[in-house]
């Protein structure tokens, strides 16, 4: 198997290019100081609008609000480098793997073809057909299969394989020059449809970056695991909303997903106990491959054929020149993508998989180089869906059920009769074939994701954003989390298990590719499964494709969304808001809910300077201003507009929330944003050597927590912010302690500073150890 891998940086991203995104910034001096209620003059002063809800897409853009006019008399508050670093630990750095130059593949096996029959001539129905789905059809058919090659078999050339179910036969030539004219003489019967080479088809081109020894260990209605690695991987889980949808399900071990791949390792303890015990090993042992330290191997490598024991033994990939094999230290790519679609989870043990319950059922087709026959294959995909395949041993073998979910991250540019006529006889038995879409970056189409039996998958990084190496096309259903090393960082990939051969041991590592975007679409199917068992393949395609978010592109219709495909809806209920602050010292004043057309109106309004903001519930349950959902204000959560009341006169404040930005400079007292307590702003540090500042307001003497969070995932992963909090008083004095990592042995490197304040003015300073790294930062009252 080979893995040309590309090269990750190990040191953390330079400040990345930031998209613009207007934003209405506002500022208007109030009229009055005084702090509403004034108490003084009784009045009835009212304030009516509409509050809009635009779409709160969850994938993250790279950017926040474009930045607003330098302020007169503002200057950018810039510490050196101690007064920051030396109050933030730095995170574990990334080990990665260096890559391989990738060389020429070998396109077919040097002396195999394969020859399909017609089935009119053998007097059987057509591939797909129920009948040739039967143990005791398949002895019939491969009995007359090879009765007919009795008779018109050239000298030299031997039956290895039948497979009646595809009405195939893999035959054997020993001299290859000879490939041609016996390949004429079998195409001269009537009875044979086609004879073909016995192409190769490849794993996904794939990175791997390895997680360090000493690194990667909610609102309402999510749901997270408490394996050790979760924060690492919550970047590509949260971009398909699973926590939400695990408060739903977390799946069911009556669900069967069959991964056709390079097998799996049965004592990786992340996978273990979700493994089923009839798996199977289709790796052909015959040609060999010659080692750069000297000697042959197998594709197969296991000392024999195909055989009951899918486990992978060893990795290999090839060096520059392609023509010869280094063992490699990480590999196991069929671990990596089991481990996405069903890791054990919540067990306390490495990475959790979209379904914590599942049944997988490995299918080894690829051999330690990481290329496969397409014979082979062919087989393996049989006998995931439960169908007669050949046994390698004249007969043929047969699992006791059908998964109802096939994953496929394997594919190339060539297409064969073989390879489509298992595709097709899978999707009859009832599968959902799920494959990566391929890695080439072009619209060429990739098989087998590209026959129409089959949902393709497309690839996006933690950005929301089709990574550069995914293929498109029209024959792409849907795009997936497969991860994008070139923004960056190792942790910008997906993160699952692999298998360590140099120190035969299970490991973890990050990896990119459209092999790691299929397997999320192919868990997710199977949590459908959990929830409704009496969903068809049709039906689950229907759920997947139909309830993505975003808008559809050559990438596909949308980014899988899990809890929208689960409840099909888009997205939770959710209920508008409008809440009144009192502009002189922050104190919500009113909070009413909006009619359904987002209307709302305040009356009894006493005299005084007001801001309005917006917000949203979800599911009832009255939760506002919580990170992630839409908050906003009239002219901006930023630089909110206010509104001065002096008589009973009616004011107007109609305006739109989505997801706060903030404006952009706000590094210095000057400049800061406003932040209330109850809401929250999104941001990104364009530079770690400086703070952004929040100015807020606190209405009367109590407890008051501040706390920072990622946008999608958890802080100091992928594109997220590791923060530290600083809190200044109104005369910019520093008062402590320092909010650093709340929970760094958990990898959580989110900051929480909670302390007892006094009514008055504060500034939050946030900083962090990456340029171009995000974050959130809610102001709440109590801890």
């Amino acid at each position: 198997m080979t893995f040309p891998f590309r090269s990750i940086g190990t040191a953390r991203r330079t400040p990345r290019p930031l998209s613009r995104i207007a934003v209405l910034a506002v500022m208007l001096a109030g009229c009055s100081s005084e702090t509403a209620p004034t108490g003084w003059i009784p009045s009835d002063g009212t304030i009516k609008g509409v509050i809009t809800a635009t779409n709160a897409f969850p994938a993250p853009p790279r950017a926040s609000a474009a930045a607003a006019p330098a302020r007169a008399g503002d200057r950018v508050q810039m510490l050196p480098l101690p007064s920051i670093a030396s109050f933030i630990r730095r995170l574990p750095r990334m080990p990665s793997r260096a890559s391989r130059p990738r060389g020429a593949r070998r396109a077919a096996t040097p002396h195999d073809l394969i020859v399909t029959f017609r089935h009119g001539a053998l007097g059987a129905p057509p591939v797909g057909s129920a009948a040739l789905a039967t143990a005791a059809g398949a002895r019939l058919l491969g009995a007359a299969i090879r009765a007919r090659f009795a008779a018109m078999l050239p000298l030299g050339a031997a039956v290895t394989g039948v497979s009646p179910t595809i009405l195939a036969a893999k035959v054997r030539v020993a001299d290859t020059t000879a490939l041609d004219a016996v390949a004429g003489a079998l195409r001269r019967d009537p009875a044979v449809a086609a004879v073909t080479r016995n192409r190769l088809l490849w794993l996904d081109e794939t990175a791997y970056a390895r997680a360090g020894s000493s690194g990667p260990g909610a609102a309402a209605l999510h749901v997270v695991p408490n394996d050790l690695y979760y924060p690492v991987q919550s970047w590509h889980y949260g971009l398909i909303d699973l926590p939400r949808a695990w408060s739903i399900t977390t799946g069911s071990a009556s669900v069967l997903v069959a991964l056709v791949d390079d097998g799996t390792r049965f004592d990786h303890p992340a996978l273990a106990g979700n493994l089923t015990s009839d798996g199977y090993d289709f790796v052909t042992d015959a040609d060999t491959l010659t080692l750069c330290a000297g000697g042959t191997i197998t594709s197969a490598d296991d000392g024999g054929g195909y055989d009951p024991d899918p486990t992978i033994p060893a990795s290999y990939s090839y060096d520059s020149t392609f023509t010869c094999l280094n063992p490699d230290e990480l590999g196991a790519h069929g671990v990596h993508v089991a481990g996405t679609i069903g890791a054990v989870g919540n067990d306390h043990i490495g990475v959790t998989g979209v379904n914590w319950n599942v049944r997988i059922r490995s299918v080894r087709a690829l051999g330690v180089d990481g290329f496969g026959e397409f014979y082979d294959i062919a087989q393996g995909i049989l006998y995931a869906a439960g169908l007669p395949a050949d046994d390698g041993a004249g007969g043929t073998v047969q699992a006791s059920s059908g998964a109802k979910i096939i994953n496929l991250s394997l594919g190339g540019a060539d297409t064969d009769t073989t390879l489509h006529s298992a595709i097709i006889s899978a999707a009859t038995a009832g599968a959902l074939i799920v494959a990566a879409a391929g890695n080439a970056g072009t619209s060429a189409p990739h098989y087998p994701a590209a026959y129409p039996e089959v949902l393709a998958v497309a690839a996006v990084g933690p950005d929301g954003a089709p990574a550069s190496y995914s293929s498109f096309g029209s024959y792409v259903a849907i795009r997936a989390p497969g991860g994008n090393f070139d923004l960056g960082d190792a942790s910008d990939g997906v993160f699952s298990a692999i298998w360590n051969f140099a120190g035969d041991s299970a490991d973890y590592a990050w990896a990119d590719g459209t092999s790691m975007a299929s397997p999320h679409v192919a868990g997710v199917a199977a949590l459908l499964l959990a929830q409704t068992p009496s969903l068809t393949a049709a039906d689950l395609r229907a759920r997947l494709t139909s309830y993505a978010v975003g808008p559809a592109t050559q990438y596909g219709v949308g980014l899988l969304n899990a809890y929208n495909s689960l409840n099909q809806t888009q997205g939770p209920p959710t209920r508008l808001y409008a809440l009144l602050y009192a502009a002189g010292n922050g104190a919500v004043v009113q909070t009413v809910g909006t009619d359904q057309s987002g209307g709302f109106a305040f009356s009894r309004v006493e005299d005084g300077s007001y801001f309005v903001y917006g917000a949203a519930d979800e599911s009832g349950d009255q939760q506002l201003g919580v990170p992630g959902r839409r908050w906003g204000a009239l002219g901006g959560a930023a630089t909110p507009t206010p509104i001065t009341v002096l008589s009973a006169t009616p004011h107007t404040a109609s305006f739109a929330i989505g997801l706060p930005v903030q404006i952009r400079p706000n590094q210095s007292f000057a400049s800061a944003n406003d932040l209330v307590v109850g809401g929250y702003t999104r941001g990104i540090l364009v530079d770690s050597l400086r703070f952004d500042f929040y100015r807020v307001r606190i209405p009367v003497a109590g407890t008051y927590t501040f706390e920072t969070s990622g946008w999608v995932s958890a802080c100091g992963f992928a594109l997220e912010e590791a923060t530290a909090i600083f809190l200044f008083d109104a005369a910019h004095n520093l008062l402590r302690p320092i909010a650093d990592y709340i929970d760094p042995s958990h990898l959580n490197y989110c900051s929480r500073l909670t302390r007892s304040l006094s009514a008055g003015t504060y500034y939050v300073g946030v900083a962090g150890l990456f340029n171009g790294a995000q974050y959130q930062l809610q102001a709440r009252a109590g801890p």
